[in-house]
């Protein structure tokens, strides 16, 4: 297999997850039933929804351009991923490293009850493992379409 097929495999990968995780209840990792005390099926459907089209359209990208993935379109794709590593690291992991709001731990007190392997931090929220999963298949993500880019640039000289 190669880069783009397994860039492409991932992204699949990461499409089913970030789109499904707020509906399949999968003890220890996805506690739905926790999920659903604090959120509603409506908002559940509008983030799966959102969550869908980050991941879709870098794939779609990747997908048509698999053949031909020139430096702009490669930009693209790391931008997509870009965004959501912020997202990933201002939601969970300085939180977790810092601490944050009471609120922000309000919100996500509804993965209380998942598998965490990552020790505690004081009261500060700890990433649960499937998070710590998304998130690994997100920063790999950026760190291909990074290399692809520098690579291209790489092939153009």
């Amino acid at each position: 297999m190669n880069l783009i097929s397994f860039f492409i495999a991932l992204q699949i990968v990461l499409l089913f997850f970030m789109t499904f995780h707020d509906w399949i209840h999968l003890p220890p990792l996805i506690d739905i039933r926790e999920l659903e005390k604090h959120s509603t099926k409506k908002g559940r459907l509008i983030n799966s929804t959102i969550f869908f089209f980050i991941v879709f359209i870098p794939l779609l990208l990747t997908w048509v351009y698999r053949s031909n993935l020139t430096p702009g379109v490669l930009i693209n794709i790391g931008l997509f991923y870009f965004f959501l590593t912020i997202g990933t690291i201002f939601s969970w992991w300085v939180p977790y490293f810092f601490g944050s709001s009471e609120k922000h731990k309000a919100d996500f007190a509804e993965y209380k009850n998942t598998h965490h392997f990552l020790p505690a931090r004081r009261d500060n929220v700890i990433p649960n493992t499937f998070h710590v999963i998304l998130h690994l298949q997100i920063w790999t993500c950026l760190g291909i379409s990074l290399y692809l880019l520098i690579r291209s640039f790489y092939d153009a000289v």
